[in-house]
């Protein structure tokens, strides 16, 4: 539960790869200059959202990286679990055996974060964030005035 710029960069990353579907596979060094990612960094958060097939790549000269399915079967959940697991820690969620009163009211509330996280998360899809920024693109256009 404890968001940090893995998570961020990561979300960014795959909406740019979205965004600029349809042009072929995109290079690391493409994402990483216009999401202002460390290369380095942005090239980890890439291989670990290849390896839970949010995203795949191609090889060789032309290669990149391009989303492993379309944009509105892909949910920020699952990047977000592809790059840090669980969203609310499992430990905090389960029943202990010598659980207290206190500790079962503290864990309904890590419950009720963990499940308002998740439909957050898994309601929301990349084509969802892609369609806002279309939208936030057309309202911050540029107007010519005569």
């Amino acid at each position: 539960m404890n968001f940090t710029a893995k998570e961020d960069y990561g979300l960014r990353a795959v909406l740019d790869l979205a965004a600029h579907a349809g042009a072929g596979p995109v290079q690391t060094r493409e994402i990483a200059q216009r999401q202002h990612i460390p290369e380095q960094f942005l090239e980890q958060l890439l291989a670990a959202l290849r390896r839970a097939e949010v995203v795949r790549s191609t090889r060789g000269a032309g290669g990149g990286y391009g989303l492993a399915a379309a944009p509105d079967r892909i949910t920020v959940g699952h990047v977000l679990r592809a790059l840090s697991g669980p969203l609310v820690p499992t430990e905090l969620l389960e029943r202990q055996n010598d659980e207290t009163t206190e500790s079962a009211l503290v864990r309904g509330v890590w419950d009720a974060l963990s499940g308002s996280i998740a439909q957050v998360a898994d309601g929301t899809t990349i084509q969802n964030l892609l369609d806002r920024r279309a939208e936030s693109l057309r309202d911050h256009g540029y107007m010519m005035h005569i």
